[in-house]
């Protein structure tokens, strides 16, 4: 038997994580999870005591950065193997080169995690398990990955207790679940499309879903063991398969009759969709708009859709009673401040009731990313290690007006909230006052959990504390 521990800072729960976990205790392998930022002092003494054969860390890009550092002090103060996966380790896998990476998997790692512990129980050589990239001295070993699972429910219900041990998760009543997995689209910014690429499949055969009992059962054994007022479901569209909504979500407001969320997008809001949401719990959504100017939207992030798709679903949704979360993006290459603009102004005509606005990273590999470097605003030999480690940080484009869109960002939510300032913060963006423009983007985000989310006060100043600390809001710059 195996022991194996998942490692990371940020104080969430990590879906991927949790499938993984109960997947490697239901094979008779030891497994944990230890978050950093909850752990405080008491962090590596547990690290130790647990005395794990490998650590692992699933992890993103942008937050690589502290799980390269976490897996770095694991090898000296634990001389121990570490494991890396999760999107960062899929699209990256050169990662393996760094001296603290002994293990790459890539893609769905459940069978690959299994089989690699199970090498290790029986002191075999791991070099040839598909999925798994590994090293021996200056020659790395790359394997390609094996068929995605069609039966997810071939997986055991996850357990939540692997992070609700933690006092301050447990607090939050907002709990999340996948009801499947894979993306039916390939927007240019995003990696959904070097996903498709490495599986060498296209459309609806990248989403999969739990049957109805399987996600039903999770809710009903976590709604009885935690503290649960609110569902939210983090599938990338939840939208896509109206015949599986037909029959969950009856039975969703029958045996769980919890609010909830989840995410859609803009081209898929049909009344029927948006009809039995309505009728069974859904109170808010979360859809991507990314940008109010079409070009933009259309020819550099991909998302094609128009103007009027966009007012027409917030507006039904609306006539349905239910809220819009929106997601933009600014910054984004050959972007100018007049288009910036056109997002903050049709978020404001359209009424969305919580717009969320982040600023452009380049995903090296991404068609977005190439435009960037075809115009010549990446410095020569970027990588993902010169991400920073938040997307409302800074931005990474060296193009004209650049700094006035940043600054335009930190101001984005009382925009929209507010139109009539929209003209005065035309203006105001003009002067470099980024230290100021940040504590009010701060205080925005603050407002904009807080409706959004329904949690007390008190929870969301120790939540966005904790937010602050691991993604350096606090260092500023223009």
């Amino acid at each position: 038997m195996a022991s194996f521990l998942f490692l990371h800072d940020s104080p969430f729960e990590y879906p991927g994580v949790l499938s993984l976990c109960g997947y490697l205790k239901e094979k008779g392998h030891r497994v944990d999870v230890l978050i950093k930022a909850s752990e405080g002092k008491a962090f590596w003494p547990k690290v130790k005591e647990f005395k794990p054969d490998w650590v692992g860390f699933s992890s993103v890009i942008s937050v690589h950065h502290e799980s390269l550092r976490l897996a770095q002090q694991a090898k000296e103060i634990l001389a121990v193997g570490t494991v890396f996966g999760g999107p960062y380790a899929t699209y990256y896998p050169d990662v393996i080169n760094r001296p603290e990476v002994d293990v790459v998997i890539r893609g769905e790692g459940e069978e690959a995690l299994v089989d690699f512990l199970n090498a290790h129980d029986r002191g075999e050589d791991y070099i040839s398990i598909p999925n798994v990239w590994t090293k021996r001295g200056e020659t790395v070993i790359a394997n390609s990955v094996r068929p995605l699972e069609a039966n997810l429910d071939k997986y055991p219900v996850p357990n939540h207790s692997f992070y609700l041990k933690y006092d301050s998760l447990r607090k939050i009543h907002s709990r999340q679940f996948m009801t499947g997995r894979g993306c039916l689209f390939n927007c240019y910014f995003c990696f959904n499309q070097e996903f498709h690429k490495l599986y060498n499949l296209k459309g609806r055969s990248m989403v999969r879903r739990f049957s109805v009992d399987h996600v039903l059962e999770e809710l009903t054994l976590c709604k009885a063991a935690y503290p649960m007022n609110r569902v939210c479901f983090n599938d990338d569209i939840y939208v896509t398969d109206l015949t599986w909504l037909e029959e969950f979500l009856p039975r969703y407001k029958k045996e769980i009759n919890l609010p909830f969320e989840c995410q859609v997008r803009v081209n898929m809001i049909k009344p029927e969709i948006v009809k039995i949401l309505s009728e069974n719990c859904c109170h808010l959504v979360l859809m991507g708009l990314e940008s109010g100017n079409p070009r933009v939207r259309n020819e550099i992030m991909g998302k094609k859709f128009s103007n009027e798709q966009f007012i027409n679903a917030v507006e039904l949704l609306h006539r349905y009673g239910i809220r819009v979360t929106t997601y933009n993006v600014l910054g984004c290459p050959t972007e100018t401040l007049d288009e910036a603009l056109q997002t903050m102004e049709l978020n404001a005509r359209a009424k969305t009731d919580h717009p969320w606005c982040s600023l452009y990273q380049p995903h090296p590999g991404t068609r977005t990313e190439a435009i960037a470097r075809q115009h010549g605003y990446l410095k020569e030999g970027y990588t993902p290690d010169d991400m920073p480690g938040s997307i409302f940080f800074r931005s990474l484009l060296n193009q004209p007006e650049i700094s006035q869109v940043v600054r335009l960002q930190k101001l984005f939510y009382f925009g929209v909230r507010h139109p009539r300032l929209i003209p005065l913060i035309r203006r105001l963006v003009k002067f470099n006052l980024l230290f100021l423009y940040q504590w009010i983007f701060l205080l925005g985000y603050f407002f904009r959990c807080k409706h959004e989310s329904g949690e007390s006060y008190l929870s969301m100043i120790r939540l966005g504390l904790k937010r602050l600390r691991n993604y350096g809001y606090f260092h500023f710059h223009d």
